[in-house]
C-alpha cells in the first residue's frame, strides 16, 4: 500500500471512529506534522459530513477490494466518483480545523509547530517564554489554554520551562506524559526505550499503564515499552544532556547502545553486524567533533574499521587474519 493510499485509509478509520484511544492520539499528532495527511483528512471529513451514508459506501468498496480483486476497475470508477465529489465540496465550504485533546475536549488551531533536520540542534522559544532545544529530527507542537500548556513531542528535546503555577505544562508522546510546573529536563521518545531525565525541579511521569513516578534532580526514568520494564535511577543529568553543548559523552556503555545517540546526533546511520563488537563497551567525550573526526576517534576507541557502504557506515572488527596473510 502506497503512502497516499495509507493516508486515505487512516483518515477513513479515524473519521469512522474505529481507532482505539492510543491510535486516535497518534493520528492526531501525525495530523499536526504531516501537511499531506491533513489535506487528505480535511477532504474526507467534508465528504463524511455531506454524505451520512458514506461509511457504508466505503466499507462496501473496501470489501469489494479484498473479496473481488477482479472487479478492480469498478472499484476505481467508484473511487474516482467520490474524489470528484470531494473537489466540489472543497470549493464550496470553508474549512475549520479543531484539535481534539486526549481528555475529549477541543482546542482552537492556534499552535506553534517546530521541526528539526537530522544532525542539527535547534533552540526555540515557545509562546509562554519557555526555552526548548531540539535534537536532530525532533518534532514539536505547542498549544495552550488558560490552564494548560501542551506539547506533543517526537524525538528528543530539552526543556527550560517558565514557572506558572496556574498553568501546568505537559509533554506528551503516545503513551507517555510528563507534567511540570517550572523545571529543566529532557525527554527522549526514540526507539522502544523512552527516557525522561531531570536536571532541576520536579516532574511527574505518567505512563499508560497507570503508573506515576516523581523524579528528583539527577534522576532518570527509563521505560522499555516493549518489555514493559520501568526503571528509575541516579544519573549525571548534565552529562546525559551533553548533546545540548554539541557533546557526546559515553561512560562504559555497549557500542550498540551508543549508536542510538550517535545516529541521532550526526543524522547518519552507523550499523554493526558483528554481535561481539556490538557489545564492546566504550568510554569517551566527543566535544564539538565533526563527523569525519568522530569516525577516526571511534575507530581508535573501539579498535574497529568504519567504511561507508551505500547509505550507511558499517562498523566491523579489524580483519586480523586477512591482514596477517598479507604480511610477507
Amino acid at each position: 500500500m502506497s503512502e497516499q493510499e495509507l493516508n486515505k485509509h487512516r483518515c477513513i478509520q479515524y473519521i469512522a471512529r474505529e481507532y482505539t484511544e492510543e491510535e486516535r492520539i497518534t493520528f492526531e499528532i501525525d495530523l499536526l506534522f504531516d501537511e499531506e495527511l491533513k489535506s487528505t483528512y480535511d477532504a474526507y471529513r467534508l465528504l463524511w459530513k455531506a454524505y451520512p451514508t458514506n461509511r457504508e459506501i466505503w466499507q462496501q468498496a473496501q470489501e469489494n477490494s479484498y473479496k473481488q480483486r477482479k472487479n478492480q476497475t469498478q472499484y476505481t470508477t467508484r473511487y474516482l466518483q467520490l474524489a470528484c465529489t470531494i473537489l466540489v465540496l472543497i470549493s464550496s465550504f470553508m474549512l475549520t480545523y479543531v484539535l481534539f485533546l486526549p481528555d475529549g475536549s477541543t482546542m482552537p488551531v492556534e499552535y506553534q509547530l517546530y521541526t528539526n533536520t537530522a544532525g542539527v540542534r535547534k533552540t526555540i522559544t515557545l509562546a509562554d517564554g519557555s526555552v526548548v532545544k531540539l535534537n536532530g529530527q525532533a518534532r514539536l507542537q505547542f498549544a495552550q489554554t488558560d490552564t494548560t500548556r501542551l506539547v506533543w513531542l517526537e524525538g528528543e528535546a530539552y526543556f527550560d520551562v517558565v514557572k506558572k503555577v496556574d498553568q501546568k505544562f505537559l509533554v506528551k508522546h503516545e503513551d507517555l506524559e510528563v507534567e511540570v510546573v517550572g523545571t529543566q529536563f529532557s525527554v527522549n521518545t526514540l526507539g522502544q526505550e523512552k527516557r525522561v531525565t531531570l536536571l532541576s525541579g520536579k516532574v511527574l511521569a505518567k505512563l499508560s499503564t497507570g503508573e506515576q513516578l516523581y523524579l528528583k534532580p539527577n534522576e532518570q526514568l527509563l521505560w522499555n515499552t516493549t518489555l514493559g520494564e520501568v526503571k528509575r535511577f541516579k544519573v549525571d543529568a548534565a552529562q546525559e544532556m551533553g548533546w545540548r553543548q554539541e557533546q557526546l559523552i559515553f561512560d562504559n556503555i555497549p557500542l550498540a547502545q551508543a549508536l542510538v545517540q550517535i545516529n541521532q546526533f550526526y543524522g547518519v546511520s552507523f550499523v554493526i553486524q558483528d554481535p561481539i563488537l556490538a557489545q564492546k563497551r566504550i568510554t569517551g567525550v566527543f566535544d564539538q567533533t565533526t563527523l569525519e573526526e568522530f569516525i577516526q576517534a571511534l575507530a581508535f576507541v573501539a579498535n574497529c574499521s568504519i567504511t561507508f557502504t551505500h547509505s550507511h557506515y558499517l562498523i566491523e572488527p579489524y580483519a586480523q587474519d586477512s591482514l596477517s596473510k598479507k604480511q610477507p
